[in-house]
């Protein structure tokens, strides 16, 4: 009886470590961008339409990436990015930014704008 009982729980043992999931997990290879765009007197702005690009020249020519309008919080969301540098900026203000994104990491960044387009 003992000798079916060791093997058993040896069995079941050996059975649960095969069949459970590993503790390691799978690398991080994208990171998640929030901008959150706001005046000089601390207001945000609601609506106005964020441009994200992979280099300053790019952003200057208009090659985006990508293009939000932001939320009643004055923010946009951008996922997915690969971990290399972003500028972004938005459609009525001239100000612009950039920020490095890393892979597993959400960054938040403010765009504070006071230089409206002519």
């Amino acid at each position: 009886m003992k000798k079916w009982f060791t093997l058993l729980s040896g069995l079941l043992l050996f059975a649960s470590i095969v069949l459970l999931p590993s503790c390691s997990t799978e690398e991080p290879t994208v990171g998640i961008l929030v901008i959150k765009v706001m005046d000089t007197n601390g207001n945000i702005i609601v609506g106005e339409q964020v441009y994200l690009a992979t280099s300053f020249q790019n952003l200057k020519t208009g090659n985006y990436i990508g293009n939000k309008w932001t939320n009643h919080k004055g923010e946009v969301l951008f996922m997915d990015l690969k971990p290399i540098y972003y500028w972004y900026d938005t459609e009525h203000w001239e100000d612009y930014g950039a920020v490095q994104v890393y892979a597993g990491i959400e960054h938040f960044v403010i765009l504070w704008v006071n230089t409206p387009q002519p």
